[in-house]
């Protein structure tokens, strides 16, 4: 009756593990794309207000450097607005939060599929409640069929 128990902690065990590379992979994209929607428009900003300083006589193919200050200045804004309409940062705070909390499930699963203990059924129906919690607490989205892969 015990291995039942044990296979049933193996499976959960598998769950978390492929939950948390999903959301670590989100994480991994979204530390890229930080790069285009955070870094690029304050790149743009010192460089439009650097412009400022710069002689206002010189002209670069035949645009104004103040016609660049506004195309640089228009492009930053558009970047961070993306990023802050999208909530980039409390999306990346919340998977941050779901992988470690399935890495620790999974090495809670993992030992009770190894080691034989009397008190499973216990310890099994305690992590399925924590699990249970995190599920209906999460607010990041998983496509089903993105864990099916």
């Amino acid at each position: 009756m015990i291995d039942n128990y044990q296979t049933i902690a193996a499976t959960r065990e598998l769950e978390c593990g492929e939950r948390a590379v999903h959301f670590d992979s989100q994480l991994r994209f979204f530390s890229k794309t930080n790069w285009i929607t955070v870094l690029v428009p304050s790149l743009l900003g010192v460089v439009a207000g650097s412009a400022l300083f710069a002689e206002s006589d010189s002209s670069w193919v035949g645009i104004e450097a103040s016609t660049w200050i506004g195309i640089g200045t228009l492009i930053a804004a558009i970047l961070t607005a993306i990023h802050k309409g999208l909530d980039c940062d409390a999306h990346q705070a919340e998977c941050r939060r779901l992988v470690q909390a399935y890495r620790g499930l999974e090495v809670r699963y993992r030992t009770l599929a190894q080691i034989e203990t009397p008190t499973i059924v216990d310890e099994l129906l305690a992590l399925d409640s924590v699990l249970a919690e995190l599920r209906q607490s999460q607010t990041a989205t998983i496509n089903p069929e993105r864990l099916r892969k």
